[in-house]
């Protein structure tokens, strides 16, 4: 069985807005109250429309350059069985193995298979209860698969690529036996859904069921290989697939990458309690396209659903070896229509060089040959995983759901239920990003780089961005709304590293135990709640001719401090701050204006907000300076 072997790690205890306590505390800190904001994307008549260039981009992922050496229909009655090659005579399978053709001079063969074990005295890892497709060769083959069945479909060609046409297949696995689709190539396997057609594939497993046999495959969907999932063209009216997992692991599983791309809407439900993850992959997971629709309702403990997780590498303990990729470890997102509602993590790119074990000299490390590294990696210097996320497109909806707990050690158990999440760089370079979660919306290991987008980061629990990299938060563009105010969090958490604000429309609310931004190149004012108003009311900051520079109203709790930037607050320039204003007109972002509205009435707070090139940060003297100078937070270490 794989495990990864964890640890015992010393701390680095530093001061942050986080939730791994390695001190001593009390239920008041750990059991705090969070605070809720009800926001179901009514607010905001803004969709982000610039745009990025995509990465990972790797021709032979695209499947219009698949170009097969043989066709085969598989179509399923029932417990019936029916298959041939192009041109060919239709055969019925049976649990005796036969031919059904060549492909590029190599036979290909299908039997029934009624395993219940695993025999590995006779080379039997099968352990399922469906149809085995063997192909010996290298040529490229399209797998047809029509109809209803009950059993497993196991594509058994290592060495070869494939794409598996789903044309309106409805597909279970029988008795807990085994996943629903199992591929052994350790190259690439296209799932396509054609255009109007709707297929449903559904894992029975449930973990520690009695009474049958399952196969440890990890996915109801598992490859070796590459696994892409994609319509037959991006032009074409989208295809349907529905992924639904029993209980078991995961629903999609890759030691390789998951690549995602248009025409197809992709629907993946972890129902079982038992389940884990929506999507877990080796090396990447990369998504161009598409409609994707992910929920995830595992509740083991410690081992929470999360929506997308990529490993960075697979460490065995039975035989001593770690497998892993160079500079994988990844999660790139350039497009798509992206909707996750989990328990755990939304969307974690998780590999941890401090869990590691690519360094321990028991380990044999295996370099897994993957087609990133023959591609997109070509010539990279890493030599170990890179766990960054990046994005550069899409619309991305992310709830999670758990409560957030952790041990006072990194190796207890705990769930930290993040919406987006690198134990590495972290960078939104375009896109529209809704994120509502119980733990931080937002956090990375290393750095975060905003250079593009519109982000909604809320988090009723914890910080809503929250950075542990040297260099912090840099923020360059887009517009950004930060919700973290329940006590001791806060909207932009990146410790004693800078908090830098170049540009960008920019709004956070959080409480005093705030990271204090440092002098960037854009204008950037702190303010206390007393300034700019109670609940639900629209505050303003206003030029000398009382029009509006920034505008703002406030949902239904405030919290304690307001960051705030945009790039129409100049320097050198006095403003006055506004609150209680009523507003007219203009295009707002979860109730960040984008598009200035006219405003009427209202009071003013402070009459004399102003920065210059050399401090670009007004700070309210209403508001203390921060917790990074003060003893209120806590020694925490956040995962």
């Amino acid at each position: 069985m794989k495990k990864t072997l964890f640890y015992s790690l010393s701390f680095l205890l530093f001061a942050g807005c986080s939730t791994a306590y390695n001190t001593p505390f009390n239920n008041s800190q750990m059991n705090q109250t969070s605070v809720t904001i009800t926001d179901d994307g009514t607010t905001t008549n803004y969709i982000d429309e610039t745009t990025s260039a995509p990465s990972a981009v790797i021709e032979e992922d695209l499947y219009e350059n698949f170009i097969a050496d043989g066709i085969i229909y598989i179509d399923f009655d029932g417990t019936t069985v029916k298959a041939n090659l192009e041109n060919n005579e239709q055969l019925t399978i049976t649990n005796t193995e036969i031919p059904i053709g060549k492909i590029a001079d190599t036979k290909i063969t299908a039997v029934l298979s009624s395993n219940t074990i695993e025999d590995s005295e006779n080379n039997i890892d099968e352990a399922s209860d469906g149809i085995i497709i063997q192909y010996k060769g290298t040529g490229k083959i399209k797998y047809i698969l029509s109809g209803t069945y009950e059993g497993t479909v196991f594509i058994k060609n290592k060495k070869a690529d494939a794409a598996v046409i789903l044309n309106n297949a409805n597909i279970t696995s029988s008795n807990g036996a085994g996943p629903v689709l199992r591929f052994s190539s350790e190259l690439r396997t296209f799932i396509v859904v054609p255009e109007g057609t709707t297929n449903t594939l559904t894992d029975s497993r449930i973990l520690n069921q009695s009474a049958t046999m399952y196969d440890d495959k990890k996915g109801s969907v598992y490859s070796k290989g590459t696994l892409i999932f994609t319509g037959e063209s991006a032009n074409q009216t989208t295809g349907e697939l529905s992924i639904i997992n029993s209980g078991y692991k995961h629903a999609v599983y890759s030691k390789d990458y998951v690549r995602i791309a248009e025409g197809i809407n992709l629907n993946i439900n972890v129902k079982g309690t038992n389940g884990r993850d929506c999507i877990r992959a080796l090396n990447a997971v990369i998504i161009d396209g598409g409609n994707i629709n992910l929920t995830g309702k595992g509740t083991i403990e410690d081992d929470e659903s999360n929506g997308i997780r990529v490993d960075g590498e697979d460490a065995d303990e039975d035989d001593m070896t770690v497998e892993y990729t160079a500079g994988a470890g990844f999660i790139i997102i350039n497009g798509g229509n992206l909707t996750i509602n989990t328990i755990a993590k939304g969307i974690t790119a998780h590999w941890k060089s401090t869990k590691s074990v690519i360094d321990d000299s028991e380990y044999t490390a295996i370099t897994n040959n993957s087609l990133l590294c023959n591609n997109y990696l070509l010539g990279t210097t890493a030599t170990k995983p890179n766990p960054f996320v990046e994005i550069n497109g899409g619309i991305i909806n992310i709830t999670t759901t758990g409560e957030p707990y952790e041990g006072r050690t990194d190796d207890d158990p705990s769930c930290s239920p993040e919406g987006i999440e690198a134990k590495g760089a972290l960078t939104i370079n375009a896109g529209t990003i809704t994120l509502q979660c119980t733990d931080d919306a937002l956090n990375a290991g290393g750095n975060i780089t905003i250079n593009g987008g519109a982000l909604y980061a809320y988090s009723s629990k914890n910080d809503a961005i929250d950075s542990n990299g040297s260099s912090g938060i840099t923020i360059n563009d887009g517009v950004i709304v930060a919700i973290g105010i329940n006590t001791p969090e806060c909207a932009f958490d990146c410790d004693q590293n800078p908090l830098t604000i170049n540009g960008g429309l920019l709004v956070g609310l959080g409480t005093s135990n705030y990271t204090a931004p440092k002098s960037g190149k854009q204008s950037t004012g702190v303010l206390a709640s007393s300034n700019y108003g109670n609940a639900n009311t629209t505050m303003a900051i206003v030029d000398s001719n009382n029009t509006p520079v920034f505008v703002y109203t406030l949902p239904s709790s405030t919290g304690e401090v307001m960051i705030l930037s945009s790039p129409d607050i100049k320097i050198n320039t006095n403003y006055t701050v506004m609150k209680n204003v009523s507003v007219s007109g203009g295009t707002r972002f979860h109730n960040l204006y984008t598009t200035l509205p006219q405003i009427s009435g209202g009071s003013s707070t402070i009459t004399s907000l102003s920065t210059t090139s050399s401090n670009t940060v007004y700070t309210d003297s209403s508001v203390t300076s921060g917790f990074r100078d003060g003893p209120d937070d806590f020694n925490r270490t956040r995962r």
